[in-house]
């Protein structure tokens, strides 16, 4: 089994956004085409109205569904569509294009699409408008849109429409996000598409959107999916994982990340080291299992609420196998824990590795309860423990019951080191009692004389009392 040395990064309390000074230039906006005078004479007559979904609601709409746009005949739209493909699986509708900023002198911002899907006579049955943050000189990124139809309604062709945006001339920064060394798993039915997103720049983004496309041997769009990284630690590189329906092992897959409207840069700061991590260790059984975890120390004298933490799971080529990733509900001030993700499982068909951790801690917050009434004790491996169980004996000292809490559990062997761990999410604590909790975990080696230590804690999300 082998570790990497952990990296640690937090989010600054205060975003900053992307800002530059910028030479405005409106896309082209898009029209209708006149239409011939109707005949006075003709007999009035009303179509069959058609449900469509638009942003996923439905609406009702009548008569021509689809105005042609007027064509821009003089000059080229600087956002050009190379790749256009749609699949639809039932209800799901998936639209994926690939577009180029076609300008080697400028960066192309705030570029506003609507995408359109069709019927075979040409009604229109989905709508979105969607807009993508910058568009680097001469880059080309992936876009993928999904719908769910009106049962019954079948796709017949899609349309993408750049409807505005900006062109930057100042060149002040370039594209800090890439995605290396991009994978398919087929995951027993539940398949993912993964790869290492990194990021050059000094800042640590959020709410990284992930477009995916992927390709067969004869270089056609069969599939794709959406993802999302919350984090993107500065100077670093995380694991990430997108959700697919694609059943097929493709022969290409592309990752793209877009800088969002909702992204925020943040900066550093002292506050990074408000959350340490003392000690970790992961642990890759025979059949793939992932356990272990870490000691945390929240250094501050705030509540730390919403810390995050991203595990990547990787083979010996360096393909990402898989993420698990999250939030880590409340940590109180001067508090040291003992945290683990729960024992996960890594794709059968993958070889994993390495593990790899990066802790964020989370912000300064308030809570009902100024302490955490919470003790886990007495953890043992029952002796005849077939599925990996510890049971932990979690005292509430609160005289109010309490409705969840999380518990976690680290693994050491007599050398002191991790070598599994686990976590589960309780039920009602009572008042002023004690309650036996079995927490599901991975363990490498002889369960004999390991060492159990774990921690309780208040559920975010727990009622206090009755």
């Amino acid at each position: 089994m082998m570790t990497q040395i952990p990296t640690l990064h937090s989010p600054s309390p205060t975003p900053r956004w992307l800002t530059a000074w910028m030479l405005v230039i409106a896309f082209a906006l898009t029209g209708c085409f006149p239409t011939a005078p109707a005949d006075p004479t003709a007999t009035p007559s009303l179509s069959a109205p058609t449900i469509v979904m638009i942003d996923g609601t439905p609406q009702v709409l009548n008569g021509p569904l689809n105005p042609t746009p007027t064509p821009n005949t003089t000059n080229p739209n600087p956002v050009q569509i190379t790749e256009l493909q749609y699949t639809q699986n039932g209800t799901l509708l998936t639209v994926l294009a690939k577009l180029q900023n076609v300008r080697s002198d400028a960066i192309l911002k705030d570029v506003q699409l609507e995408i359109i899907g069709l019927d075979s006579v040409g009604n229109r049955i989905a709508q979105a408008f969607t807009a993508i943050r910058y568009i680097f000189p001469r880059e080309t990124t992936g876009l993928v849109q999904t719908f769910e139809l009106t049962p019954g309604l079948e796709t017949g062709t899609v349309e993408i429409h750049v409807n505005s945006g900006v062109i930057d001339q100042e060149l002040r920064y370039s594209q800090p996000l890439t995605v290396t060394q991009p994978a398919w798993f087929a995951n027993s039915g539940n398949p993912i598409f993964t790869g290492w997103l990194i990021n050059t720049d000094p800042y640590t983004y959020t709410q990284v959107a992930l477009h995916t496309i992927a390709y067969n041997a004869a270089g056609e769009i069969i599939g794709g999916g959406i993802g999302k990284a919350e984090f993107v630690p500065a100077e670093d590189k995380i694991g990430v994982q997108i959700a697919t329906d694609l059943a097929d092992e493709p022969a290409r897959v592309e990752i793209y990340p877009w800088v969002t409207a909702e992204s925020a840069t943040l900066e550093e700061g002292d506050w990074w080291n408000t959350l340490e991590v003392q000690d970790w260790n992961f642990v890759l059984t025979a059949d793939h299992w992932v356990g272990g975890g870490a000691e945390l120390v929240n250094k501050s004298d705030s509540l730390l609420t919403q810390s995050y933490y991203i595990i990547t799971v990787s083979d010996a080529q360096g393909r990402v196998c898989l993420v698990n990733k999250g939030y880590i509900d409340l940590i109180w001030p001067k508090e040291s824990i003992h945290f683990s993700p729960g024992a996960f499982r890594a794709p059968q068909e993958s070889a994993p590795r390495h593990v790899d951790m990066i802790i964020v801690p989370g912000e300064f917050g308030q809570h009902a309860l100024a302490y955490n009434p919470l003790v886990a004790s007495q953890g043992v491996l029952p002796a005849d423990n077939m599925e990996n169980v510890v049971q932990i004996n979690v005292i509430n000292n609160l005289n109010a019951n309490i409705s969840s809490a999380i518990v976690s559990v680290i693994l050491r062997d007599a050398t002191g080191q991790i070598v599994g761990g686990g976590n589960t999410r309780t039920g009602t604590l009572p008042a002023s009692s004690g309650t036996l909790v079995e927490v599901p975990v991975a363990v490498i080696g002889d369960l004999a004389g390991l060492r159990v230590e774990a921690s309780a804690s208040v559920a975010a999300d727990a009622f206090i009392g009755n």
